[in-house]
């Protein structure tokens, strides 16, 4: 009689710690999945960065003459970059607030966007205001983190690198 009342106790217990480990299992494959998914997407993001810093890069090595084609690319590059900021905030789960940062880049997008505008009506760019830009993008770049991580640690440093953008708000100021 006491064997059958220790039986159904252990067996109970096996019963319990196989579920629990079963979902302790699925949780951490899905947390490894997220992790993942955040890592392609954040990679896809500080690559798309990294292209706008080597555009504004050539974009001081090139003749003037080609200014306004240059421009354009710098535009393009920035409009870039705020749609793979959308898509981290849209397919990346539990990832720092990006809110703000993709706001701060849409003002920074539409006040490059009068720059090249003021170009097309023949007003020369300002190149003080291409090297704040260039200086800028250059220290958010280098203040990303390298790699995503779930941490506290990362968002502090991702947050530190946004700014970096906040000078670029007002650039026809």
């Amino acid at each position: 009689m006491m064997k059958k009342k220790y039986f159904k106790i252990i067996l109970v217990v096996v019963v319990l710690l196989i579920i629990a480990s079963t979902f302790i299992l699925i949780e951490s494959l899905n947390t490894k999945k997220e992790v993942e998914v955040n890592s392609n997407y954040y990679t896809g993001f500080v690559a798309r960065v990294q292209k706008l810093d080597d555009t504004l890069s050539q974009t001081s090595e090139m003749a003037s003459n080609s200014e306004m084609e240059q421009m354009f690319d710098i535009y393009t590059s920035i409009i870039l970059v705020t749609d793979r900021l959308t898509l981290l905030k849209e397919n990346a789960k539990s990832f720092p607030e990006l809110n703000v940062l993709i706001n701060d880049f849409l003002i920074f997008r539409d006040e490059y966007g009068y720059l090249v505008k003021d170009q097309l009506r023949g007003n020369r760019a300002d190149s003080e205001i291409r090297m704040k830009v260039a200086t800028q993008v250059k220290l958010f770049l280098n203040d990303l983190p390298k790699e995503y991580g779930n941490s506290k640690e990362f968002s502090d440093l991702f947050s530190a690198a946004s700014e970096h953008i906040k000078p670029l708000l007002h650039l026809n100021f």
